[in-house]
């Protein structure tokens, strides 16, 4: 009985370990396409009889079976991004000088995105002192029906009236066409927006129609706020010098900026669901009084809502005016 036991789970971890391998295969930027699709399309019955073969050399042939799972997750591991043409939003990557308190950042992106048209990348060098630092805010923004799509920003204020927007992305290749499932698979490369609020928030709303985003103030104290930031610049500087992938469980928009929060990584257990589903973060984020949690989770998201009649960054002088006009429509209809 034991040993039935043993061969149903073990039969059923190789299949598993199967499908993860097909889908990895089709995956597999810098193969061709042929040998993709044709591992893709083979590795599930291949395993399946080599592993299940109940006649001669059976022991044999599962001894083959470890093998190749064992040469394939050796490579998997091994896997780094490969060179590719981006999209001219996704076609530089921020580099940030850390010196003290002062932030250098190359590539900041202060694109102009016109209503129902391409953007048109706008690339600045950019200074900050972190002295300055005077607040951030936790951004949402739905793009789907589900409390796994939502996406996620945050938006560091300081003194002078600049705002550091920070949007953690997979590197596009194409607005048109974008498999989430590749997210699981080591297949786009993390990209870091590091920009203006008329760049990175404005992008959203230029859409036809509008994406709804909700902007909630992010309490914590002067180092906290500034360790965070802090990471989050020294995450995007190692991408100039070492591009990673993206995740969709562990380096996504939304596990990215977890990670990298003390008071959320070091106190919320891995098996909490909300540390892993962006639409429900609310609430933990009360919980953990990182945001307000004087009124109740609906109350707060209606709050923090933005209104509909935003205008255009164009017709504002510089980007300070825009982010002051931004929070003046916070909570209208």
């Amino acid at each position: 009985m034991m040993r039935k036991i043993v061969e149903f789970f073990a039969g059923a971890i190789v299949l598993a370990l199967a499908l993860f391998a097909s889908a990895a295969s089709y995956y597999w930027l810098g193969w061709p396409s042929w040998a993709r699709i044709g591992c893709a399309v083979i590795t599930v019955p291949l395993i399946t009889v080599l592993w299940f073969w109940s006649g001669a050399y059976s022991v044999l042939l599962r001894i083959g079976v470890v093998a190749l799972f064992a040469v394939f997750f050796v490579a998997y591991g091994q896997k780094i991004p490969e060179p590719q043409t981006f999209v001219p939003l996704h076609a530089k990557v921020a580099e940030v000088y850390l010196n003290g308190s002062d932030v250098e950042v190359r590539n900041f992106r202060d694109a102009v995105h016109p209503i129902g048209a391409p953007a048109e990348p706008v690339w600045r060098t950019a200074h900050f002192n972190l002295d300055d630092l005077v607040g951030a805010k936790f951004i949402l923004q739905p793009f789907g029906n589900s409390l796994a799509t939502v996406h996620v920003m945050t938006s560091f204020a300081f003194k002078d009236g600049r705002h550091l927007a920070v949007s953690v992305e997979a590197r596009r290749t194409s607005w048109t066409s974008f498999d989430a499932l590749a997210g699981f698979f080591k297949h786009d490369q993390l990209y870091i927006v590091l920009g203006t609020e008329r760049d990175v928030l404005w992008k959203r709303l230029a859409h036809i129609p509008p994406n709804d985003l909700y902007l909630f103030d992010l309490k914590g104290s002067h180092p906290d706020t500034r360790r965070y930031l802090v990471r989050l610049l020294s995450l995007a500087g190692s991408l100039a010098k070492q591009p990673q992938f993206y995740s969709t469980i562990s380096e996504s928009c939304f596990t990215t900026l977890v990670n990298l929060s003390p008071k959320i990584a070091d106190t919320v257990p891995w098996y909490d669901l909300r540390r892993w589903v962006p639409g429900a973060s609310v609430g933990l984020f009360q919980e953990l009084d990182l945001v307000d949690s004087h009124v109740s989770e609906q109350n707060l998201i209606e709050q923090s809502k933005l209104g509909s009649d935003v205008q255009p960054p164009w017709e504002f002088s510089d980007s300070k005016a825009w982010s002051t006009h931004l929070r003046t429509r916070i909570g209208t209809k």
